[in-house]
């Protein structure tokens, strides 16, 4: 049997529509049909060459977590978003933090209210250490990711980067407003202390004490 030969406008019509598709979601289209994500990525690139950085994410693949955390983000602010979409939120959260592509919406106080709105509660609430177990079962294995979303609270993650449980600290969220409070919140001279404060916590207090 002779394959039907496609026209090359149908041909355009067809990448297109896998282009798309890829763009409406990376890594599930990856997943499924790696050898076409690779073909697309040399197709789009200008160089013909695949860009990643070095932890794995494509440019269309990071613009695409930016663009959906931006618009969860915006979602949260109107009082629009339920905590499914919170939680998958912070799931884009730790592909950029993974990254260190976090957008410029994405700051300490647009992360805590994205918390809130997942969880019930911003972390500054919590009295105790807990764990939140997001899914229904988990093992001692599962987590192979661990990201920091802020002081104090740690994402945990299985393989395939799916959030499984949370992590909460109300010693390390103290400390965070204790060291703010030393050095002067908001007063100093570094333009980019407030998107990478917990940075430059770190470099201020290496120890965590």
């Amino acid at each position: 049997m002779v394959a039907k030969q496609i026209s090359k406008a149908d041909g355009n019509a067809l990448l297109e529509l896998l282009s798309s598709k890829y763009a409406d979601d990376p890594q599930e289209f990856r997943s499924y049909m790696p050898e076409v994500a690779q073909m697309l990525d040399a197709f789009d690139s200008p160089h013909r060459q695949l860009t990643r950085s070095s932890y794995g994410l494509t440019e269309r693949e990071a613009k695409f977590h930016q663009a959906t955390l931006t618009e969860t983000l915006a979602a949260v602010a109107s009082g629009a978003a339920t905590p499914a979409e919170s939680v998958k939120g912070l799931e884009h959260c730790a592909f950029l933090i993974r990254d260190d592509r976090l957008p410029a919406e994405a700051d300490y106080e647009a992360l805590c209210a994205l918390f809130k709105v997942a969880f019930g509660k911003r972390p500054a609430s919590f009295k105790k250490s807990e764990m939140i177990n997001v899914a229904d079962v988990r093992t001692a294995d599962d987590a192979v990711h661990r990201f920091a979303l802020v002081r104090g609270v740690s994402l945990e993650l299985d393989r395939e980067m799916r959030l499984i449980s949370v992590s909460v600290s109300p010693r390390k969220v103290r400390q965070r407003r204790k060291l703010l409070s030393f050095v002067g919140a908001g007063q100093d001279a570094a333009p980019d202390v407030a998107r990478r404060h917990d940075d430059y916590l770190a470099r201020i207090n290496p120890h965590g004490d």
